[in-house]
């Protein structure tokens, strides 16, 4: 649904949560005041900042970058945020500069079953090939099939998406491999 890119813009922007939003319930308590709420809005806009990078999201399912392309065009986002439909597993990084990612991969919870380990396995492997000097990180309560992506996390923070135990996880891709990027450095 673009969530992540959209508050990641946001926080990279300094956009205000609920920026856009029409009407809040304070806004007919008695003691309301228009004023103060507009002086305090216009401080907050204020404290924005320009974002010269690109943010671009995929999903292989139409469906998924229907509902995303519309989120993030309601967020007025659409700026700095492109989507895309590709499949994860065909594609490889572009330019030499570092590259974030940030995924929610399937959990098992809402898709139709499917083979999460061989999935998990080839997010690892299409990392490695594809992804050099890329910082990847994805947030999965499949702790289980985590194992078998074959690449060795830099970090984990445990958190809870919902009432589900999950993983933030971190793996550093490096050109070559990492044992020889720590070599060069130390020479």
């Amino acid at each position: 649904s673009g969530t992540i890119l959209a508050e990641a813009a946001m926080i990279a922007c300094n956009i205000p949560p609920n920026l856009m939003r029409k009407e809040f319930a304070f806004e007919r308590w008695p003691d309301w005041d228009v004023d103060l709420f507009e002086t305090i809005e216009e401080s907050l806009l204020n404290k924005t900042r320009d974002f010269h990078h690109k943010m671009i999201g995929y999903d292989k399912a139409p469906s998924a970058v229907a509902k995303a392309k519309e989120n993030i065009k309601n967020a007025h986002l659409d700026e700095f945020i492109t989507i895309k439909q590709e499949d994860f597993f065909k594609t490889k990084k572009e330019g030499e500069e570092k590259l974030h990612m940030v995924f929610n991969p399937p959990y098992g919870e809402r898709l139709e079953l499917m083979d999460m380990e061989a999935f998990y396995g080839d997010i690892g492997t299409t990392l490695k090939h594809g992804y050099p000097n890329t910082e990847a990180w994805f947030i999965t309560s499949d702790l289980e099939s985590l194992k078998h992506v074959g690449l060795r996390p830099s970090r984990k923070i445990k958190v809870f998406n919902g009432k589900l135990e999950a993983r933030l996880v971190k793996y550093e891709m490096y050109a070559g491999s990492r044992k020889a990027k720590k070599m060069n450095r130390e020479d």
